[in-house]
């Protein structure tokens, strides 16, 4: 397994940003004299932190890395800040562009990943799930499958928050990352309206711990892509919001797409 850590030139961002990718290369077994191959290009996993995290937070929190080499899947890691992945025109910090599009074009041109929509899959937890979901149905001719882990599905509650010193809570920061509350609806900021004017919808999976404060959310959407006849998998599980649950089901997701 190949670890890379660095930061790369974002047009999309008009900056530098961090990112980590995980290669299923160089598997050598040292003690047993063996070594597995993985066929190049690789398939590969986009994967999306939630609020507060970083590129390297799944490689402290988790052991995906054995898991993806383990499964022969490529991970690439960006580094989302506190964005929600959606696009900030004032700022020019365009994060849906940049992990729907630009960066899938960046690391192809570095690394040996596959182009091919059937090879490229999307996840994420929590903020990230909601990421995964926003910018995998927008960039849909990218993506082949989509994994939802807690998926913070707020866009519809948002609209009614009020100040709050708690960034959870907090109407001012959600103004700073979706812009008008009142204009979410309806946008390509709502997943619903998404689903509804997308012409080629990536399979979804979905898992969210019956006492996580998302359940209820996630259970709602799910039901909504259901009224629709989309097909999805949801799990619920025991388990709340927690980095023992988020890795627990990326991992069941990579298997649905390893198989």
């Amino acid at each position: 397994m190949v670890l890379f850590r660095g930061d790369i030139k974002c047009k999309s961002l008009q900056r530098r940003t961090s990112i980590s990718v995980i290669l299923p290369a160089d598997n050598i077994h040292f003690l047993q004299d063996s070594e597995d191959i993985v066929p190049q290009p690789y398939r590969t996993l986009y994967l999306l932190h939630g609020l507060y995290g970083s590129d390297d937070i799944f490689l402290a929190n988790t052991s995906i890395q054995k898991f993806a080499e383990d499964n022969g899947i490529a991970i690439v890691i960006p580094c989302g800040e506190n964005s929600f992945y959606v696009d900030d025109e004032k700022r020019h910090a365009y994060y849906g562009e940049y992990v729907g599009q630009e960066l899938l074009d960046i690391t192809r041109n570095i690394f040996p990943l596959s182009d091919k929509r059937e090879d490229t899959f999307i996840a994420g937890f929590s903020m990230g799930g909601y990421g995964a979901i926003r910018n995998g149905l927008k960039y849909s001719q990218n993506f082949s499958k989509i994994g939802m882990i807690s998926a913070a599905l707020i866009t519809d509650d948002i609209v009614d928050y009020a100040d709050d010193d708690n960034v959870l809570r907090s109407r001012s920061f959600y103004e700073s990352v979706f812009g008008d509350l009142d204009k979410v609806k309806n946008s390509d900021k709502d997943p619903e309206y998404l689903i509804e004017n997308c012409d080629n919808i990536p399979d979804i999976f979905m898992a969210c711990g019956v006492d996580d404060f998302l359940y209820d959310k996630n259970v709602r959407f799910y039901e909504f892509l259901r009224s629709k006849g989309i097909k999805a998998e949801f799990i619920e599980a025991p388990g709340e919001h927690t980095w023992e649950f988020s890795e627990k089901f990326i991992k069941e997701f990579i298997k649905t797409i390893t198989l």
